[in-house]
């Protein structure tokens, strides 16, 4: 009889070590997946934009943004190669950058800028090239420019401009510097060249925002939330970041207004995504439906 309950709690043991065993080999794959192969996926996101005061001339236009590379954590070279190939694939007519090309725990070498300069100099849009700062860019405001500059980027700093397609009515495309520099001046951003009622677009890193410009803009593009890194379904993001509020990731709306906040390419703080692929977004916009 005995040895029996020790056969018994024999075979007990081994299960209760192989599932133990089991469980460990599941977390240490979940763990390198997040780590080592969600992070170094590209997607493009497609989303078509529709809202009556878009002139007509505009119809089919193509936006494309890419934001929050945090180059040197989990982006780097190969990333950022396939980023600007992604980018070309979608022929944009302008393409935005809403803010942080650096990471704050990465010290870039002058083969590191240079890389960045050449690279995303390789980018094409057939109107312009947008960024404006994020966060992060301002621990080295100088190379910042300097590299953005050199790939072509206008930076927009409380800016509003005029962009003409294919006609002589004009859209208008503003940008504001980091909020959480506190650099933000909305009353220059929203300032037109022309009288009128013209469609506006709002480039702001921080999504915080929205509520604040929901009169004076009809579609803002943010990023710096990076999706909260790692999601849950029904939970959402785990990592909250400052002057995010309630608009982590996707689409939002507010009377004529429709923001879009990017989950971002990098990662920041913690170097892993789940269920949260890195991507650029193609928007093309149309006054019908």
């Amino acid at each position: 009889m005995e040895e029996e309950v020790t056969i018994t709690e024999k075979k007990k043991l081994g299960f209760l070590t192989k599932f133990l065993l089991i469980l460990i080999l599941l977390i240490i794959c979940l763990i390198s997946y997040m780590h080592f192969i969600e992070p170094k996926i590209l997607i493009t996101e497609e989303i078509a934009i529709i809202n009556p005061s878009l002139p007509d001339s505009f119809n089919g236009f193509k936006i494309v943004q890419f934001s929050d590379i945090h180059f040197g954590r989990t982006t780097n070279e190969k990333e950022i190669e396939k980023v600007v190939e992604e980018i070309n694939l979608a022929k944009p007519d302008i393409l935005v950058f809403t803010g942080d090309l650096f990471d704050s725990y990465i010290n870039l070498s002058e083969e590191n800028i240079t890389f960045l300069k050449e690279e995303l100099s390789k980018t094409t849009a057939t109107i312009g090239k947008y960024a404006i700062k994020g966060d992060s860019d301002y621990l080295n405001i100088e190379k910042f420019e300097e590299i953005m500059q050199a790939a072509g980027f206008t930076i927009l700093e409380n800016q509003n401009i005029p962009i003409y397609y294919q006609g002589t009515t004009p859209i208008y495309l503003s940008g504001i510097p980091s909020v959480t520099q506190g650099n933000q001046d909305l009353t220059k951003a929203f300032i037109k060249e022309s009288d009128g009622k013209f469609y506006q677009i709002l480039l702001t890193h921080e999504p915080i925002l929205f509520q604040e410009v929901t009169n004076q803009a009809n579609l803002i593009l943010a990023g710096h939330s990076l999706g909260g890194l790692i999601r849950i379904p029904f939970l959402g993001g785990l990592i909250e970041k400052e002057n995010v509020g309630n608009y982590e990731y996707g689409k939002y709306e507010s009377g004529s207004a429709t923001m879009y906040v990017s989950n971002g390419i990098g990662t920041e703080n913690l170097s892993f995504r789940f269920l949260n692929i890195p991507s650029i977004t193609l928007y093309r916009l149309y006054n019908y439906e």
